[in-house]
Order: C-alpha cells, then sequence, then structure tokens
C-alpha cells in the first residue's frame, strides 16, 4: 500500500508536470515564507505603483490587514474584486508616495500575464495556541502568492472523511486564518476517491463533490483529478469563473461538474464571437439538467460569462412572469451582490427599451410579457422610430430558465421576426425537455419539441446521473389506494365525483396528519432539532379552500372526528401549521369568492405570525410563504417562524427550491409526465443525511398514477427508472428482516461474548450491525412501520438494541486496535469503516444546530433588534437546557454568551458565534488547566503536554509526558506548602486526577456532535 507521503509525492509531480503548470516551491517551509513569497510577487506586479519605493514593515501589516479576513466568505466577497481585477490601495508612510492602488490579482490573465502558479506542501502552521500541536499542510496551491486551493490527503487505508474532518479540525482550531483565510475550495483524497467543496466555516459533507466527465463518466483516482481540474488553466478558472457568493446565506458555492460542463459547452456554441465577430458562426442550443440541480444557478453563470464576449451587447434572462413570485429573480440578486455585472430587472416595456439599447454591458432580467410589449408599443408609437431602428440591430443572447414554459414556439417565432439582422442566440434551460413522445400538438411550422425550438442538446445530465453523485435524492412513491373501492377506476366521472366528497378529503386530511409523523420526520425532530416541511397539491382552487376549512377546524379543535395523533403533539404541540396560496382574479366567475376566501386564510396568517398582509399586498404575502416554507433566510429557521404544510393548485409546483421540502401531497388527477417530474423535484434536494428521499404520497387514481410515474421517469432517466424509485415496503422489510435475523442471534448469553470472538468474528458482526442499522433506518421511513413492531415482532427491546450498540462501538475499537490503521482494501462484502449509526437511541443535542439558532439571532447590517421574539429565544434557551443534560460543561459556556447577546445584541452584530464560542472555551481551558496545576503543584507547560497527548484508555503510569509532570524537583516545590504529604500519595492521586479532570472538563469542551 502506497504510503500518504508517495501520494504527496506523486500528486506534486502530477500538478508541476507539462508546460506552464504550477511551480513546486520546497523552499517555503512557514506562514512567514509564504507571507513574504507573497510580499515579492506583489511588489514586482507593481514597481510603477510603488514608485520603484520597497514596501516598508507598516505597509505590508496594513496589506495583510486588508487580505486577512474573519471567514472564507468574506475573503471570497474580497476576491470578486472589480472587472476581473483584485486590488488594495495603501496610502504610503512616505506621503510625498501619496497612495498607491496595488494589483494583487487579474482574472483576465488566465494561464498568462501576470499570473504566478505555485504548489507548496508540509507547511508549519503557527501555533494559534500554547496547547497547540505541531501542524503541517499537506499541499497548498497558491496564485500569484495566496493560497487559493488546499488539498488534505490521506492513504488508501484511511476513507476521504477522514481527510474531510481533518480540514474541519483546522477550521476549528483558526488554523485557516492569516493567509490561509484566502482559501476557497478544499480538496479530499485517498487517492482512489477524490472529492472537492466550497470553503466554509462550518463545511457540510453532503456538499462534497465528486467530479465527472463532460460525459458523466465519474473522475475519482487523485491523478486523474488533478489532471482535469486542478491543472492549469482549469484550476484558476474554478476559483476565477465558477465560483459564486451566495448573499443570503453568506456561503460560497464552487460549481458542480455537471454545471461547469454546460457552461462550457455554451462558450463552445458562441465561440465564433470570440474570434472573429462572425455572428453566423454561433450556434443556439439546450442544456437538459434535471430539475433540483442547480439550473438557475448555472443559467447565471452562463449570463455572466456570455457578457464577456465583445459582440455580444446585452444577455437577457427571460422568465415567465408566473414565475417572478417564485425564487429565480431572488436568486440572481444573490448571486449578483459580489458580482462584477450588474442584473438589471425591468419595471415596464418602456424600461427595457431604454436598458436594451443603452452602451453599458449588463445582464438584463425581464420577463417575455414585458418583451412582447415592447414590441406592441414600439410599432404603435410614431415617435420611437429612431429607438426601433436601434433596437433591431441589438446583438443579444437569451438565456431562457424552464424553457419549454417561459417561451412558447409562437412567442419565440416573434422575438427572432423582430431581431431579425442579428438573430438572437437561444441558451434554453430545463429538466424536463419536451421531446417526441411527450411533443406539442402540430401546429403549422411551429416547433414541437425542446429540441426543434431552441437547437440541440448542449448538456445533459439526467435525474439518474444526479442521484449516482447525490447531487440530488430518488423518490419514495406511495399510490395510496381509493377509500372506496366500489367505483372502477376507469369510471372517471364517478370517482371524480367521490374523490370531491367531503368524505374523501376528510380522510385525506386524517391520513396526511398520521403520514406526517414520518414523511415530515417529525419522530426523529427532538434527536435532530427540526422537522421538514410539506406541499399539498389539488386540482382546483375550490377544493383547496375547502381542505383548508378542513385543516382549520382540526387545528382549532372543532372536528368531532379528526385529531392530530398524540405521538405528533408530544413531539410539536403546534403542528400543524397550515397555509394556502394561490392566483386571485378580480372580475371572473368565482372571483368575488375567492377574495372572501383568501381575507380570512390572510386573517389566520396574520394571527399565526404576527404580520399584517392585506388583500392589497398578496404578491407579498405569497413572498412570505415562499421564504417561509423554504428556511432559507435566517428570520425563518426558529421553529416559530416556520409552516409546516402549505396548500396549492400549481402554485411552487416549478421553481421552487426548499432543500428542507420533504414530501408532496397530491390529491389531484395524474399530470402530464414533464409536470409530474417537475412537481415531484420539488422534494429531492438534498438537505441532511436524515432526508433519504423526496417522498410522494397521491390519493387518488393509484393504477394511473403507477402508470405515469413509470412513463414519466422511463422518459427523463432514459430507461434509468430503477435507479430513482426507493425500494418498496415489501422489498424494504424482507431486507430488515433478513439482517435482522442475523442480528438477533446475539441475544442472550450464547457461548463467547462478540466482543472477545477472534477478529475475524468481530469483523463478521461489524457487518451484520451495519446492515441491521441501515435496514432499520430504510423501514422507519414507511408509515408502515410502528415503533412497537421492533419489541412485539422481532423481539427486539430497548435493553438489547443498547447492549448491541454497545458492542458494537467496543469491537469497532478492538478491530481498529487489531489492524493498527495498516488495513488494506476492503472487498464490497466487508463492513465500513466509516459508517456512521443511524439508529443509536437517544443522542445528544446537536452542537452545530444550537450555533446556527445564535447565529440566526443575532443581528446583520440589514437587520434591527426588532425582529427578534421571544419564541426564538425560548427555543435556544430549550436546547441549551438539553444540551446540559449531556454535557453541562459546555453548555454553561454557550449559556454564558448566549446571556450576552440576549444582554446587548448590539454589541454581537455580524459577530459569528463560532468564534466567538471557541475563544470562549479556549479561555476556560485554560483557567482549568491553570487551577488543576495550581492545587497540584505542577508545571503548567508540562500539564498542557500530558494532556494534549492524553489517552484515557491507556495505562496511568504510561501517559506521555508523566514522568517529567510527577518529577521530584516538581514534588519537592510542592511539599513546600503542603509537609504532610508523601510522594508516592502524591503521584496517585496526580494521576487519578488526570483522569477525572480530562474526561470531566477537558474532553467535554472538544465533544460537539
Amino acid at each position: 500500500m502506497q504510503q500518504e507521503s508517495v501520494i504527496e509525492d506523486n500528486l506534486i509531480q502530477q500538478l508541476i508536470h507539462g508546460k506552464s503548470q504550477w511551480t513546486l516551491r520546497e523552499d517555503l517551509k512557514n506562514e512567514d515564507d509564504l507571507w513574504n513569497n507573497f510580499f515579492k510577487i506583489l511588489s514586482s506586479h507593481n514597481l510603477n505603483a510603488l514608485k520603484d519605493v520597497p514596501l516598508t514593515d507598516n505597509e505590508k501589516a496594513v496589506i495583510k490587514s486588508k487580505i486577512v479576513q474573519p471567514t472564507f466568505y468574506k475573503a471570497s466577497e474580497w476576491l470578486a474584486g472589480a472587472n476581473g481585477e483584485v486590488r488594495v490601495q495603501l496610502q504610503r508612510d512616505n506621503t510625498k508616495l501619496g497612495i498607491a492602488d496595488l494589483l494583487v490579482l487579474n482574472n483576465n490573465e488566465i494561464a498568462g500575464g501576470n499570473s504566478v502558479y505555485e504548489a507548496v506542501h508540509q507547511i508549519q502552521f503557527h501555533k494559534r495556541r500554547d496547547i497547540d500541536r505541531n501542524r503541517r499542510t499537506d499541499v497548498t496551491l497558491l496564485i500569484n502568492g495566496l493560497p487559493m486551493i488546499h488539498i488534505e490527503l490521506k492513504n488508501r487505508a484511511h476513507s476521504t472523511k477522514e481527510a474531510f474532518n481533518q480540514i474541519q479540525k483546522y477550521i476549528d482550531e483558526q488554523m485557516f486564518n492569516g493567509i490561509y483565510s484566502t482559501i476557497q475550495m478544499f480538496v479530499v483524497s485517498n487517492g482512489t476517491y477524490t472529492q472537492y467543496i466550497a470553503a466554509g466555516q462550518q463545511l457540510r459533507e453532503k456538499f462534497l463533490t465528486n467530479w465527472v466527465d463532460e460525459n458523466n463518466k465519474p473522475v475519482q483516482n487523485y491523478l486523474d483529478f488533478a489532471r482535469d481540474v486542478l491543472s492549469i488553466p482549469q484550476a484558476h478558472h474554478m476559483i476565477a469563473d465558477y465560483i459564486v457568493l451566495d448573499n443570503e446565506q453568506r456561503n460560497i458555492i464552487v460549481l458542480r461538474p455537471y454545471q461547469i460542463h454546460a457552461i462550457q459547452a455554451i462558450e463552445r456554441a458562441s465561440a465564433g464571437l470570440k474570434d472573429d465577430d462572425d455572428w453566423d458562426s454561433a450556434y443556439s442550443g439546450f442544456v437538459w439538467h434535471t430539475t433540483g440541480s442547480g439550473k438557475t444557478l448555472t443559467s447565471y453563470k452562463v449570463a455572466h460569462n456570455l457578457l464577456k464576449i465583445p459582440s455580444i451587447e446585452k444577455t437577457v434572462f427571460l422568465i415567465d412572469r408566473n414565475d417572478l413570485d417564485t425564487q429565480t429573480s431572488q436568486a440572481f440578486e444573490t448571486y449578483a451582490q459580489n458580482d462584477s455585472i450588474d442584473v438589471e430587472p425591468t419595471e415596464n416595456s418602456y424600461v427595457l427599451a431604454r436598458k436594451l439599447t443603452s452602451a453599458d454591458k449588463k445582464v438584463i432580467v425581464t420577463t417575455r410579457q414585458k418583451m412582447q410589449a415592447l414590441f406592441k408599443r414600439i410599432k404603435e408609437d410614431k415617435e420611437q422610430k429612431r429607438l426601433y431602428r436601434k433596437l433591431k440591430n441589438v446583438k443579444l443572447a437569451f438565456i431562457v430558465d424552464e424553457c419549454h414554459r417561459a417561451v412558447s414556439p409562437d412567442q419565440k417565432n416573434e422575438i427572432d421576426a423582430f431581431f431579425s439582422k442579428y438573430h438572437p442566440l437561444w441558451y434554453g434551460f430545463t429538466g424536463t425537455p419536451i421531446f417526441a413522445e411527450n411533443a406539442r400538438e402540430a401546429k403549422g411550422r411551429n416547433a414541437r419539441t425542446t429540441e426543434q425550438q431552441y437547437g440541440k442538446c448542449l448538456h445533459k445530465y439526467t435525474i439518474k446521473d444526479a442521484i449516482r453523485d447525490k447531487a440530488v435524492l430518488g423518490f419514495q412513491v406511495e399510490e395510496t389506494k381509493n377509500y372506496s373501492e366500489e367505483t372502477d377506476e376507469s369510471d372517471t366521472a364517478a370517482r371524480n365525483k367521490e374523490y370531491l366528497s367531503t368524505s374523501h378529503m376528510k380522510a385525506v386530511v386524517k391520513r396526511i396528519l398520521s403520514d406526517s409523523y414520518r414523511k415530515l420526520g417529525i419522530y426523529n425532530k427532538e434527536r435532530r432539532g427540526y422537522s421538514y416541511d410539506a406541499i399539498f397539491t389539488t386540482s382546483s382552487i375550490k377544493q383547496a379552500q375547502k381542505y383548508y376549512r378542513i385543516f382549520r377546524d382540526v387545528i382549532n379543535g372543532e372536528d368531532e372526528d379528526i385529531k392530530v395523533p398524540e405521538r405528533i403533539k408530544r413531539i410539536m404541540p403546534d403542528f400543524p401549521k397550515i397555509a394556502i396560496t394561490y392566483s386571485i382574479g378580480e372580475n371572473g366567475d368565482g372571483d368575488e369568492a375567492n377574495q372572501n376566501e383568501m381575507k380570512q386564510s390572510l386573517k389566520d396568517y396574520n394571527k399565526m405570525f404576527g404580520t399584517n398582509y392585506s388583500m392589497a399586498e398578496l404578491a407579498a404575502y405569497n413572498t412570505n410563504v415562499n421564504d417561509r416554507l423554504a428556511r432559507k433566510k435566517k428570520e425563518f429557521q426558529p421553529r416559530s417562524q416556520q409552516l409546516d404544510i402549505v396548500i396549492v393548485v400549481d402554485r411552487l409546483l416549478t421553481g421552487f427550491d426548499a432543500p428542507t421540502l420533504s414530501t408532496l401531497f397530491i390529491d389531484r388527477p395524474p399530470m402530464p409526465y414533464k409536470d409530474l417530474i417537475q412537481a415531484f423535484s420539488r422534494t429531492n434536494r438534498i438537505f441532511d443525511q436524515d432526508k433519504r428521499y423526496g417522498q410522494i404520497v397521491t390519493y387518488q387514481y393509484p393504477d394511473k398514477y403507477k402508470d405515469s410515474i413509470n412513463a414519466a421517469l422511463r422518459l427523463y432517466t432514459e430507461g434509468g427508472q430503477d435507479t430513482v424509485l426507493a425500494p418498496t415496503w415489501h422489498e424494504s422489510i424482507v431486507k430488515f428482516q433478513n439482517a435482522e435475523k442475523k442480528i438477533i442471534k446475539y441475544k442472550g448469553d450464547h457461548g463467547m461474548p462478540i466482543t472477545e470472538a477472534p477478529i475475524e468474528q468481530q469483523k463478521q458482526f461489524l457487518k451484520e450491525y451495519q446492515d441491521f442499522d441501515k435496514t432499520l433506518g430504510a423501514v422507519k421511513t414507511y408509515n408502515e412501520f410502528s415503533d412497537s413492531d421492533l419489541e412485539d415482532k422481532y423481539g427486539l427491546d430497548d435493553m438489547f438494541i443498547e447492549d448491541l450498540h454497545a458492542a458494537y462501538e467496543a469491537v469497532k475499537d478492538n478491530v481498529k486496535t487489531a489492524e493498527g490503521g495498516n488495513d488494506g482494501e476492503e472487498d464490497d462484502d466487508s463492513y465500513d469503516p466509516d459508517y456512521e449509526l443511524e439508529n443509536a437511541g437517544s443522542q445528544e443535542i446537536n452542537y452545530a444546530y444550537i450555533v446556527q439558532l445564535i447565529q440566526a439571532y443575532i443581528l446583520s447590517d440589514d437587520e434591527d433588534e426588532s425582529q427578534r421574539t421571544e419564541a426564538e429565544k425560548k427555543e435556544i434557551d430549550d436546547y441549551i437546557e438539553n444540551l446540559a443534560k449531556t454535557n453541562n460543561t459546555l453548555a454553561k459556556i454557550m449559556n454564558d454568551l448566549w446571556f450576552q447577546i440576549k444582554m446587548d445584541p448590539e454589541k454581537f452584530r455580524n459577530k459569528q458565534v463560532n468564534e466567538l464560542l471557541q475563544e470562549m472555551i479556549d479561555d476556560a481551558r485554560e483557567d482549568m488547566l491553570k487551577k488543576f496545576a495550581k492545587d497540584n503543584g505542577l508545571n503548567l507547560d508540562d500539564l498542557k503536554f500530558v494532556i494534549r497527548n492524553y489517552d484515557p484508555d491507556a495505562d496511568k503510569r504510561q501517559q506521555a509526558g508523566i514522568n517529567t509532570l510527577l518529577s521530584f524537583k516538581v514534588f519537592s516545590e510542592y511539599r513546600k506548602t503542603h509537609p504532610d504529604i508523601n510522594m508516592l500519595t502524591w503521584k496517585k492521586n496526580v494521576r487519578s486526577g488526570l483522569k477525572d479532570f480530562y474526561m470531566n472538563q477537558i474532553s467535554p469542551l472538544d465533544n460537539r456532535e
């Protein structure tokens, strides 16, 4: 097996191999060397700006203060620069020299100009704290002297998860600050398996990304990954062109490979415009990326990058006005906050005309309806002939999200006819293209498929690909049987009448309330700290209103037949929190009734959340419902501000992105294939490890739904539907029963305990227990499963499961010790050394979740204290109280910080909770160490060394540094103030006290699972 050092050397050779690649800098050994190297490069690139006068030490310190940022996100904001250039302005110490405008990085000079590419490895970190061990990095890639990409390596005996955890540990220990604060991307690899992730203070394993080539074939070997991703110019493009800043979540986003391939495919389609301004050489096309894979983000970067082409005067992101109440326009504004390209909305068609003909280069976001209105008004307005002629000659590229819906063939023909001199370029994005199998009805020469309308498919990434890459989840579909079996399903009229009956609708509400325990993850809320949410779609506004009234009666305790299940009420007393949203006309049939119904719904909503929406503010209400259901904004993350279920007809079934949305309840006939997949895909966003599938529950036409779903998935997975759907209940329970049979044999005393069995038997036990845990987690997601079944049907009582879990942990340690960390590559039938148990019983309240809640409470620049509620405070209080039950030491520190924040929120504006807590934890640890050293007459530095290397499972006499700590010289000093104690007793007391001190005071500070 290759040693980690060999893997590192091979990687470096790959990085420096070839023309104009990375230069290895073996002479750079520590952070001071990195700073000196940076200033040398900075000075050489700015001789004129510096007027040949070298930087002073003070000036270097000023520049450092402008470069070093408190978070990776802040660093990325700075690195965004302006027009591709990153600069710092410096007032020279010699005032006669004035202000120097220094160019740090020019992203317009990728693989050329003054760009300097260097690789370093085994850099010695400065110690941030006295107790820190000496830390060395693996491989870091520098652009113009600044660390941009960091690579953490393990050998093949270890998993990439260990490398991932190592990076997070460095972040927690504040190792990646100083010059390392500019890192934008992390890469982890064990040689065989390689992944990347955007830099952030709290990394989430779910966002580790695998690279695939342009044909969606995985690239996992570290040398292949280095060739495809880390070589020049690709690595610089990753940092300069394929990063987006989410201003709402304050996160860095590094695009996934399929997004990058799509952008590059569109660049190739428009390549002729870059070289010779040949408008006819460029061609249009569409991108098929499955819903939920980030099409809006991809289309934003396409609009951004196309505008860099000199021949293209404007890029227009075209949407349908019905999508304006979705998150598309909000997302564009969020991404553009730190971008060099302006995004401009358009208030009306006249504003649109002025912006299209202006001299500046900007991305314009507008609706197809405004574009059509523009043509009409320009033609009718005789005073606008000059503007009309100018508009006709504009060279445009249209980017169309959900292109099959936003622009019809007729509408595209109309736009093309207007811009006839320079035919517009069209780049459509869709997760559900229209094929021959589901083509539009024939209408003269109009396009019937997506390809006919936009051109060839430029890049493809299907649901099957996305599930394989863990970019989205699969679907668990439950076609619920009809509540009355008297009517044949083929008798549509009779069935429709039954489905609109009160008895059917009340049965559905009762079933939804029951289903929510599993589907919305309520059974897991006490462990996880939150539940999921759902959309409930009906066939008409009238039906939606009736469902809303039924739910309202249940919530108010006015329905004698339906009650919220007690097992849900115990966990979430305020469940369900319901809202309804639909489009309202003004003068049509039924509009007045709809308005009256909505008035009551608004009244309920205002009472529930303390808002004040009126009928004149329906657009604002709809946005608020969207945000509250999506839970992306900080103010909607506390339980008091959340919705559980939103009732809709068609709203939110396309273009709505909410990772916390787990379930779609459907009480309407089957929709067309593309609409079905669109609706399903609201539920399958990646969120946490407990969200396994997008949950779909249908309450009408079970046989028809089954056929429609299978046909739709066949079409949009290109025959790979089996990889998209979760196993059936029967398949899952059979797997669980098979696993249970293997694990039940360990119940009772049957010969030698597994913890003392031969090591091969112990390894087999690990595999069997992991299979049991996986299959148990799987069956728990089905409504057919009952917690009582474990004991009643299978004899798995709580005591046995707890004993089994304890045995698993002990055996895992035994196997790890026996293998000594040098195990070879495991075959497919062995246990997984990195497997995380899903059903380990009661777990600690999640530390990271409490930090998230407190961070959401802290004020940012655009917030005021009036937005904070008592309910938010109570939620945090409750979680800290629960944390105290398992880790009182950590809970006390957290509570101290929380008390200070509540007393003076303004003092903590824009502060990072994890950094504040780390400082308090460090101070608490230092105070504990000083007290223990003083009480026992110990040298503080020697005590720190022992604690830093302490092994609670080792013999007391074998702890590293213990002999120095307990030397005769130390005892002699201690005895001066304690004459009645002998050395033997003193040593015994210290050794015993050390373990208690480590386990009960020091260790809890680091236990933040």
